[in-house]
């Protein structure tokens, strides 16, 4: 298991197809999970897969049974391995009309039909859930969904009995507003003027009338906004979301300068789709604004743009606080730089590597990755000292992705010694330093860099873990590379012990273990085949990938 990425949340880059230059990364992804690659075998968070159905079931004999495939249905139908949805499906509509059925039973099979149905089925499913006002609550939304016009005559007669719920009024015109008419915007009116209206049901009142009048609704939203209303804001931005003239223009931006947070992000969005010009004229304070939403929609704009004074808008929110912004400017940044904009796009990882700020610093390294700019290496070790582990972690782990001139090489070889040292004399180290050290290992094993083996040979010995886990597998992956055409009896002797010690009573670590196996595979002498074929088992852990390799590699060279 890769330890680091329980500290630090991975970030995958998805890169421009047309940039060749550029490379798909994963920051933080040691050089031994995927040289040699086993596949998925690192990923420790897999999605739970669908828990084994009969979909017969749905059509036993015993009511408790069909009770529990239903449940069983809701629980996983949207799991890897959940088998035969439209025959499941099928099982449920037949089962909508067995009168045998309990309450609860059916209104399992008609929550588990509305997820495995696209709308094919909606006025069955409706048929089915009339008489039980809960049954009919679970329906609703997915009828709204599937823009399914079934329930139509219902919400309206709903909006117009004094009866209805808060809950059904939301329902009704939730609904009215993907499949109302014209007709429909007295009631919509008159829910949102009316007294007996919660908080819920005006905005949703609304919301319905803007979607179904999409224009000559501003004198209305003015009317809303000198009242007294402690939701003016947010009920006038949703009059006008959808209208494109400049009357709602105004509106849109007198509510960016007072209204509060959610009614400020429906305006920006709205002026974003609607008014993307007069959004440009606003993005320079967008990319500064409190709400990471209406940021977020700077950046969209300043993508449907492209010019140098956008690109460094870009740039500047590499070291956003929010992280789903940090990745998107610098995802939108790379692929600028595949276009007309590198020496740009070069410059503003510059001035962001050089920054306070450890976000900017830590994107920049990435997308420096990503650019495959090895020019950067310099700048690389210089951080490496860095306060900050974000940065620090990082610009190790690009050296172990970009670094290939012997000068670089042995610019970073007095960092390493120093925390050798350290770990020898037992003295301690923060966990990122460990991690830290460990792609500076793999920096060294990708370009075989035989100065340092005395140093990585001192992580062999178990030695009480002193010399640490992921620093001792990094260490003997490098020597694996670096010694591979070297005939070292001594060391493969070493490396045995390590492998032998994983079935102890004080067990080898897991990963150290792995690593010697990778490492008598790239030696490739007969002798260490007895070793490995321990672990060359079928399987898809770690240590069975690893024997099996080994021993492949081991029969091909037959040293």
């Amino acid at each position: 298991m890769n330890s680091h990425r329980i500290l630090l949340p991975i970030l995958l880059v998805f890169l421009a197809p047309g940039f060749a230059r550029a490379q798909r990364v994963v920051p933080l992804e040691h050089r031994w999970e995927v040289d040699p690659g086993f596949g998925d075998i690192w990923n420790t968070v897999h999605e739970p897969r669908a828990k084994f159905l009969n979909v017969n079931d749905l059509k036993s004999d015993q009511a408790s049974v069909r009770f529990e495939a239903a449940q069983n249905i809701c629980m996983n139908y949207d799991r890897p391995g959940f088998r035969n949805p439209p025959k499941a499906l099928t099982l449920l509509l037949e089962q909508l009309r067995n009168q045998a059925n309990s309450i609860l039973a059916k209104r399992s099979m008609i929550s588990a039909a509305c997820l495995l149905d696209d709308g094919a089925h909606a006025q069955a499913i409706w048929d089915a859930a009339q008489n039980d006002p809960l049954a009919c609550a679970i329906v609703e939304p997915h009828l709204t969904k599937w823009k399914s016009p079934v329930a139509l005559e219902i919400w309206r007669q709903r909006l117009k009995d004094s009866k209805s719920s808060s809950a059904q009024i939301e329902n009704a015109l939730n609904g009215l507003a993907v499949v109302g008419q014209e007709q429909d915007r007295a009631l919509c009116l008159e829910w949102l003027e009316s007294s007996r209206s919660s908080p819920v049901t005006r905005f949703a009142a609304a919301k319905t009338l803007g979607a179904l009048q999409p224009n000559g609704l501003t004198d209305m939203a003015n009317q809303i906004l000198i009242s007294e209303d402690p939701d003016k804001h947010l009920l006038a931005a949703s009059l006008v979301a959808s209208h494109t003239d400049p009357n709602a223009l105004r509106i849109l931006e007198t509510i960016l300068q007072q209204g509060t947070s959610v009614s400020q992000r429906l305006a920006a969005n709205s002026i974003k789709e609607h008014f993307p010009q007069q959004g440009l004229a606003m993005v320079v304070g967008w990319t500064k604004h409190p709400d990471d939403v209406i940021r977020l929609a700077a950046l969209e704009l300043l993508k449907s743009t492209p010019s140098e004074e956008h690109t460094r808008l870009q740039a500047t929110l590499l070291a956003d606080p929010d992280l789903k912004i940090r990745k998107t400017a610098r995802t939108q940044l790379l692929e600028l730089a595949g276009k007309d904009f590198r020496t740009l796009v070069d410059d503003c990882v510059s001035q962001n590597l050089a920054s306070p700020a450890w976000q900017g610093i830590e994107q920049a390294i990435v997308l420096a990755v990503e650019l495959q700019d090895r020019s950067r290496c310099p700048k690389f070790i210089e951080l490496l000292e860095h306060t900050r582990p974000e940065v620090n972690m990082n610009a190790g782990w690009a050296l172990m992705e970009l670094a290939n001139e012997p000068a670089i090489l042995a610019g970073i070889v007095p960092h390493t010694e120093r925390y050798t040292n350290d770990l020898a004399a037992e003295k301690k180290i923060a966990k990122q330093d460990y991690i830290r050290l460990s792609f500076l290992f793999e920096a060294f094993g990708r370009n075989r860099y035989e100065p340092v083996l005395p140093m990585l040979r001192k992580y062999v010995p178990r030695d009480n873990f002193k010399m640490g886990n992921l620093t001792r597998t990094s260490a003997i992956w490098a020597i694996g590379k670096t010694m591979k055409q070297q005939d070292d009896p001594a060391l493969r002797a070493q490396l045995h012990e390590r492998v032998l010690d994983l079935g102890t009573m004080l067990p080898e670590n897991y990963l150290v273990g792995y690593a010697c196996l990778l490492t008598l595979g790239e030696f490739g002498y007969l002798d260490s085949k007895p070793i490995v074929e321990r672990h060359a088992q079928p399987g898809q852990d770690a240590l069975s990938c690893a024997g099996r390799w080994a021993k492949e590699q081991i029969e091909k060279s037959a040293k």
